[in-house]
């Protein structure tokens, strides 16, 4: 399995299938308060890569088939490719430490991620593909009907057709997508109404909007469980700028997946930092904040409203003026 596993992710790496990165947070629950105790990144292992390696061939497959016999109502998921400009911010950011972007198609733009490597910091390659992830549009489910074949693609996956067939127990799109396949094979007829067109696109649409419903509450819930880990505790840790504002930067903590801006001033106080347009940096005398550069912040829990505690970061190193 594991030979086989590597020839196909080597094809898709082939093709054009991007490797991105998103912090993916994972609590230590205490067995009886159900608080957290501990608070990191989830790692993928190898047998992860091996599972998600057949899923995909799974819904590629199934996806080409459940097309060939309902052309104009299949369930599937498409990426569209990013809009014109959308790496414009983090290329000119990257131009600065000497690497380039290149998005006119996947395959050159997975070159170009993979040049972006310091070997003084493991972390910066996972840090630009963070990044270039929030550049991208979302994938969204569709009805096959409603636009033309050429804009079925995956971008992310580089695959002409995708959808999304292996997790039935959680979601509700790939329920459909069984009840497709079962018809072919003629298991169980599938009602006239889900091969509908407009009823198909309606629960696309309701499918599209949940999913982000789904996001959002899954941002809410940790950040509700970071809140609750931190309110006894002060850490210091390593962090990165991934963006920067007039009055303050945004970071990343990578050991915590902790994500939040770190104002220059209170709000009423005079600004000492002038924000520098075309490098995207503060400026003030003696100290510089750009893009991935590194520091060192403080995190710890305001309780100055109690009914509205929130998380806190303060830089600590380097030293602000």
């Amino acid at each position: 399995e594991a030979c086989l596993r590597q020839k196909l992710k080597a094809k898709r790496n082939t093709d054009g299938a991007l490797t991105l990165g998103s912090p993916e947070v994972k609590f230590t629950l205490d067995s009886e308060t159900s608080d957290p105790t501990d608070v990191g990144i989830y790692t993928h292992k190898e047998a992860n890569s091996m599972v998600e390696e057949f899923m995909l061939l799974a819904n590629i497959s199934v996806a080409a088939e459940i097309t060939r016999y309902f052309p104009q109502s299949a369930m599937l998921r498409r990426h569209p490719a990013p809009l014109p400009g959308a790496f414009d911010s983090l290329q000119r950011t990257l131009s600065t430490h000497g690497f380039s972007l290149d998005a006119t198609s996947s395959l050159k733009l997975t070159k170009s991620l993979d040049a972006c490597d310091k070997p003084s910091d493991p972390y910066f390659n996972k840090l630009v593909r963070i990044m270039a992830t929030r550049s991208m549009q979302q994938a969204r489910y569709f009805c096959s009907g409603t636009v033309t074949p050429s804009e079925y693609a995956h971008y992310g996956l580089a695959t002409p057709i995708y959808t999304h067939f292996t997790s039935p127990i959680r979601r509700y799109s790939d329920q459909v997508v069984h009840r497709l396949l079962a018809a072919i094979i003629n298991w169980e007829a599938v009602s006239a109404s889900t091969l509908e067109v407009d009823a198909m696109t309606v629960l696309t649409d309701n499918l599209n909007l949940r999913h982000t419903m789904a996001q959002y509450a899954g941002r809410a819930s940790v950040n509700l469980h970071t809140l609750i880990f931190f309110r006894e505790r002060e850490v210091e840790e390593e962090a990165y700028i991934i963006k920067v504002r007039d009055n303050g930067v945004v970071v990343l903590v990578p050991r915590y997946g902790i994500e939040g801006i770190v104002f220059v001033c209170e709000a009423g106080e005079r600004n000492p930092f002038t924000m520098d347009e075309k490098s995207e940096s503060l400026r003030a005398p003696g100290c510089t904040l750009s893009t991935f550069d590194k520091l060192k912040v403080k995190i710890r829990v305001d309780v100055t409203k109690p009914h509205r505690p929130k998380l806190q970061l303060s830089i600590i190193e380097p030293k602000l003026p």
